[in-house]
């Protein structure tokens, strides 16, 4: 992410009137960097009092552990921005000391948040530290955890996408070639449906799944390992039992309309 730029770089203090024992900052205080115009300060202020809200551990019962938390609000997207609906976001940073006497261990150094309103307004929690601050119980096999704050949706503006013409007819182009076979073309599709395509598909993780068990499964003469742990990676760890099972159901039809014979039983 780059720096703010001078016009833009701003550093606003929020904090309790209330020390932390034998610390020099508050509990609450979160030093924020704005590196957008695209949202208003006292939005961001709202929007950092629902985090506390929704994350209360994180500035209570572990807050000795902290020795600093920093938001910088950002309008730069990201895959995982795009995925979640965000036009502007916070990458929230906390650090820690060694060894919090509060959290799981190993602990690390530094935990990270991103949190957006949009389609899909909350905290998002990068790893099993960042999730135990907010006391998040991370679901068998992941390493991140996300906590929704519908009000996120009022502060914090979605992300509005517009594709062009030419980006559409290059989508549809791809996907035709798809469904007469081709490898990469498939590949591409799947990856659409995860990242989005500029908005000319909606993120769909159900149907990204359907495309990496249909590329899994015609073995094509192109296809290597990363197939594979792309079914892994998009399907067994990204859904849940219900969606996977949607997904197989969906990937059937697919290879049934192109190859015309039924998907194989996975192994």
């Amino acid at each position: 992410m780059s720096l703010p730029s001078p016009a833009l770089a701003a550093v606003l203090v929020l904090a309790t009137a209330a020390g932390l024992g034998g610390c020099d900052r508050a509990p609450d205080r979160v030093d924020v960097e704005m590196d957008t115009s695209a949202v208003a300060r006292a939005d961001v202020e709202r929007a950092l009092d629902r985090i506390r809200n929704a994350c209360r551990p994180l500035f209570t019962r572990h807050a000795g552990g902290v020795t600093g938390v920093r938001a910088i609000v950002s309008s730069d997207g990201s895959a995982q921005t795009r995925r979640f609906g965000w036009g502007v976001y916070f990458d929230l940073r906390v650090a820690l000391r060694a060894d919090p006497e509060t959290l799981p261990r190993p602990a690390d150094r530094e935990a990270r948040f991103l949190a957006g309103g949009g389609a899909r307004p909350g905290l998002l929690a990068l790893s099993p530290t960042a999730a135990a601050l907010c006391d998040q119980t991370l679901a068998p096999g992941r390493r991140s955890a996300f906590l929704a704050i519908p009000g996120l949706a009022e502060d914090l503006p979605k992300l509005v996408l517009n594709p062009t013409r030419e980006q559409v007819a290059a989508y549809r182009a791809e996907e035709q070639r798809a469904l007469t076979g081709d490898y990469q073309s498939q590949r591409n599709i799947a990856w659409c449906f995860i990242d989005g395509c500029y908005g000319v598909e909606p993120i769909d993780d159900v149907r990204a799944c359907a495309w990496r068990l249909v590329i899994a499964a015609a073995k094509h003469p192109k296809s290597d390992a990363s197939d594979v742990e792309n079914v892994r990676f998009d399907c067994d760890a990204a859904l849940s039992p219900d969606d996977r099972a949607n997904a197989t159901v969906e990937a059937g039809r697919l290879f049934k309309k192109i190859y015309k014979t039924d998907l194989p039983k996975a192994p």
